[in-house]
């Protein structure tokens, strides 16, 4: 990464650069010009924040920009950490994921598909509340269906959940999702009737439901086989990003592509000895220094704690680091002044 920025240093030039043209663009989407400086917005976050999907609208006096992840974890929290360094804009709301689109705007929607021939208000959705998970199924059903081949239902039936549900709010409400004909009957409802109701379950049985990046997920794992690797030792560990560490142990310790590739971001651990942590105190050892790195990277908005694990020759912690090397000399000097520094050592996932 020697001479490239980091992603820190890219979200910083963003919030430098967007209030100079934020007024510019107001005036574009006011006048419905927005098509005419969509060029000019890819090129710029193509240099600054490269693979991080990226809209922007609004009309009148309220306008938004969006940055997402695509529902990739690792690179959702990297829309976090940009949306906390934000700056207040005039007129502008910043989002660091998809919002649903409201009812009206579905009814304009275009539609999915090659020819876009499935139409928001001709989806049919079949409902049943599973309140012992807190969730709701579905079965849905569009007469294009018939002409569109089987592979593409689910695609074009996700995309248009999202749309209507927001980027997080499928995996939120949802259970089981299946695409099937779907007759009319008491229990069902067209997609832009979905948000509503979806609301009144959540009302009427008291359900709390918060977007995975706002109450931080974490994920319990074990694992059966440990072998000779990177972190191969690995016993049994909680993360909020499961789908990477799986992924790395099942390659034997190299992930075949680096999620976070041309960010100017890193996914890092840091292994800790196993003789360091007394017998019966080893989860709330492994706690205090993942919680002494975890507050050291947070106070200079250079990184975080991702969670951990334990092996049976060492232990470990997970780490986003946002500054390059200073990120990873801040962890450095904070095991050093934990007296752990010949006791530890920092690698990389990719």
């Amino acid at each position: 990464m020697a001479g490239e920025k980091t992603y820190r240093e890219r979200v910083l030039d963003f919030w430098e650069w967007f209030p100079t043209v934020a007024d510019h663009y107001a005036t574009m989407l006011r006048n419905q010009k927005g098509d005419q400086i969509v060029l000019e917005i890819k090129e710029k976050m193509d240099a600054l924040l490269p693979h991080l999907s990226w809209e922007l609208g609004g009309a009148e006096d309220s306008f938004f920009f969006t940055l997402s992840g695509e529902g990739q974890i690792a690179r959702q929290l990297l829309t976090e950490f940009w949306l906390s360094q934000s700056y207040e804009v005039p007129a502008w709301t910043f989002h660091a994921s998809r919002q649903p689109t409201s009812s009206e705007g579905l009814k304009d929607f275009p539609g999915w598909g090659d020819d876009q021939q499935v139409e928001v208000a001709d989806l049919l959705i079949r409902t049943s509340i599973d309140e012992e998970s807190e969730l709701v199924d579905i079965a849905a059903w569009h007469p294009a269906f018939a002409d569109i081949g089987e592979e593409h239902h689910l695609s074009i039936l996700v995309k248009m959940l999202d749309e209507a549900l927001g980027e997080f709010g499928t995996q939120m409400y949802l259970g089981e999702i299946e695409v099937e004909r779907v007759t009319e009957g008491t229990d069902t409802r067209r997609l832009i009737d979905l948000p509503r109701f979806i609301d009144s379950v959540c009302n009427y049985h008291k359900w709390e439901k918060f977007p995975p990046m706002e109450r931080e997920s974490y994920s319990g794992y074990q694992i059966r086989d440990p072998g000779e690797f990177p972190r191969g030792d690995t016993l049994f560990g909680t993360t909020c990003i499961p789908n990477i560490i799986f992924e790395f142990l099942e390659k034997h310790g190299q992930l075949p592509e680096n999620p976070l590739d041309e960010t100017g971001a890193e996914l890092a651990y840091v292994a800790v000895d196993g003789d360091v942590f007394p017998e019966g105190r080893q989860v709330d050892v492994r706690g205090n220094i993942e919680d002494a790195i975890d507050e050291s990277l947070r106070d200079q908005a250079s990184g975080r704690s991702l969670g951990g694990a334990f092996g049976a020759r060492e232990s470990y912690i997970e780490l986003l680091l946002l500054d390059g090397e200073n990120s990873r000399k801040i962890v450095l000097d904070t095991l050093q002044e934990l007296q752990l520094a010949n006791k530890s050592r920092l690698a990389f996932f990719a």
